[in-house]
């Protein structure tokens, strides 16, 4: 049972910070980017236009082959954040590691980067996931529940989670995968979801609940309150396991032993440093100012304790520019998808590059190897 004096308890302190950051942010965006109100618009208003991308050519360059001998035969785990629309540059990725034959032994995803994870660990190519989603009219992507939104406040928001109801996106995926299990991926697949009912994260994976179809794991992986409805798994409610961890390295440390894990920060500032505020103390509203940092504490700390733990195995990649995925820009990169094209290509040039040094350390390796007496 809530007590009132619970209203008082520090912890709730957050909830106003954030909710005065959230509105910093937005009123920042509308400011400095007029298209941010349009593009909502455009993505959810009644009569709104399709935002998929027209695409006339190929999403990604020729084929292109090199070889990475260093990681030949190796276990290579991948780790993927969340980051709205910027998680698809793990189409990207994928098409680099196409490119030097490599497949991942196993990958642990969560929130957004699960509508390209699920699909990279069920064998589709890079160039297939890509059309798949640029090109998905928004009806079978997003669907805005007005009715239950205009009712909603005659009944105190009883019974109501999140502006988009998710059924477009979990019947999207059963049409293209067919109703495949997570039992069915070829790669070992988990995503963290977060059971809103104890308030605790899980992990739904090929092993632990294989029965469940991609296409609900992937409705849950992205169920982040206030934007989607929270989805029923047994006698509980769960949502996007993001909110609780955004780097799920977990179900890593229980595989068998990994030689490399490539880690894809597409949500916080790059190498997990925090922003610094600078001398916020001696400015107007000081406290206010440094409140801001309360919204990444959790996620940094935590992020950065998953990636000591890998230590020298992890090689963190960040495709997409912290700018990009900051404040306001997190929902509408996820609304309107015509950044997406971008992202995945930014993606391909991050990890080709990041797999061509290894390739190039490899050879130094063998280099001086062979040098020494």
């Amino acid at each position: 049972m809530v007590r009132p004096s619970d209203s008082l308890e520090p912890n709730n302190l957050r909830l106003l910070f954030s909710a005065y950051n959230f509105a910093r942010d937005v009123a920042v965006d509308l400011i400095a980017d007029g298209s941010f109100a349009l593009n909502l618009a455009r993505a959810l208003g009644p009569g709104s236009r399709d935002s998929h991308v027209e695409l006339h050519g190929p999403v990604f360059p020729r084929l292109r082959r090199f070889s990475v001998p260093a990681l030949e035969g190796k276990r290579i785990g991948l780790v993927t954040s969340g980051g709205s629309g910027a998680t698809a540059s793990l189409c990207g990725l994928k098409r680099a590691f196409e490119e030097a034959g490599l497949e991942v032994s196993v990958i642990s995803a969560c929130s957004g980067s699960m509508l390209f994870a699920s699909l990279w660990a069920c064998g589709i190519e890079a160039e297939e996931i890509a059309r798949f989603w640029l090109t998905l009219p928004v009806r079978d992507y997003l669907d805005p529940d007005w009715r239950a939104l205009a009712v909603a406040p005659l009944r105190l928001f009883r019974g109501m989670g999140g502006l988009l109801r998710g059924d477009a996106i979990e019947e999207s995926y059963d049409r293209y995968l067919g109703r495949r299990t997570m039992a069915e991926t070829k790669v070992p697949l988990h995503v963290v979801v977060w059971n809103i009912d104890e308030n605790r994260a899980e992990y739904l994976s090929s092993r632990a609940t294989p029965e469940i179809t991609i296409a609900r794991a992937a409705r849950v992986a992205i169920s982040i309150p206030l934007m989607f409805e929270p989805v029923r798994l047994g006698k509980h409610l769960y949502a996007d396991g993001g909110i609780v961890d955004i780097f799920p390295t977990t179900p890593l440390r229980h595989e068998e032993p990994l030689d490399v894990v490539f880690g894809v920060n597409c949500y916080l500032p790059k190498d997990f440093e925090g922003e610094d505020i600078g001398d916020w103390y001696g400015r107007s509203f000081s406290v206010l100012r440094a409140s801001g940092q309360l919204r990444y504490a959790t996620y940094l700390e935590l992020a950065r304790e998953h990636a000591r733990e890998l230590g020298s195995r992890l090689r963190l990649l960040h495709p997409v520019p912290y700018a990009e995925v900051r404040g306001a820009k997190f929902y509408e990169s996820f609304l309107d998808r015509r950044s997406w094209l971008r992202f995945m290509r930014l993606g391909h040039a991050c990890g080709r590059a990041a797999l061509e040094d290894f390739a190039f350390t490899g050879e130094r390796t063998r280099a001086r190897s062979r040098r020494r007496p």
